[in-house]
């Protein structure tokens, strides 16, 4: 008589927070004040995610405020610690620095130039259907932006305000 004895087990099933918890990486559009822009976000730990990007920069508000308005391309550099849950959900505080070339024009002369800003975010971030990832959030900079234009030089160097809004795709 032949006899083959094993033991089955069944395995659980993966709740939502494992599920979420897996998904460690975004792709993220970033829809910000002056950004417009494409990023990749890692969590690195439960609270601690990285985000790179690069985008599209703007200060097309400059002149309300009686700043020149600039025009380039840069990129931003974005840790985010998450305050209440677990990355990417929940209340976080994400400091940010961005360097852009820049242009802008005086009296149809354009200058060019590098920029910079940095600043802070507070937010919520919001998880749906464990793959889709809104983020809004608000806080503040220091926009540093000058070019020789001509005889001119436009600069916009100042305290701002930032807002933060990304959509982003978890997987």
């Amino acid at each position: 008589m032949l006899s083959i004895a094993g033991r089955v087990e069944a395995q659980p099933r993966p709740t939502a927070l494992a599920t979420q918890a897996a998904r460690r990486n975004s792709v993220q559009a970033d829809l910000g004040l002056a950004v417009v822009g494409l990023a990749y976000e890692r969590v690195l730990t439960p609270r601690i995610a990285v985000q790179v990007e690069t985008h599209l920069f703007s200060t097309w508000f400059g002149p309300a405020f009686g700043f020149a308005s600039f025009l380039g391309v840069g990129g931003q550099l974005r840790p985010s610690l998450f305050l209440l849950g677990d990355a990417p959900a929940g209340l976080y505080l994400a400091p940010f620095v961005r360097a852009e070339w820049v242009t802008a024009q005086a009296r149809g002369v354009t200058g060019a130039g590098l920029g910079w800003s940095s600043g802070l975010f507070l937010g919520y971030s919001f998880v749906f259907w464990n793959r889709l990832n809104l983020r809004l959030g608000a806080g503040g900079q220091y926009m540093s932006y000058a070019v020789r234009a001509g005889d001119e030089v436009l600069a916009f160097r100042s305290l701002f305000f930032a807002l933060d809004a990304i959509v982003g795709v978890l997987f």
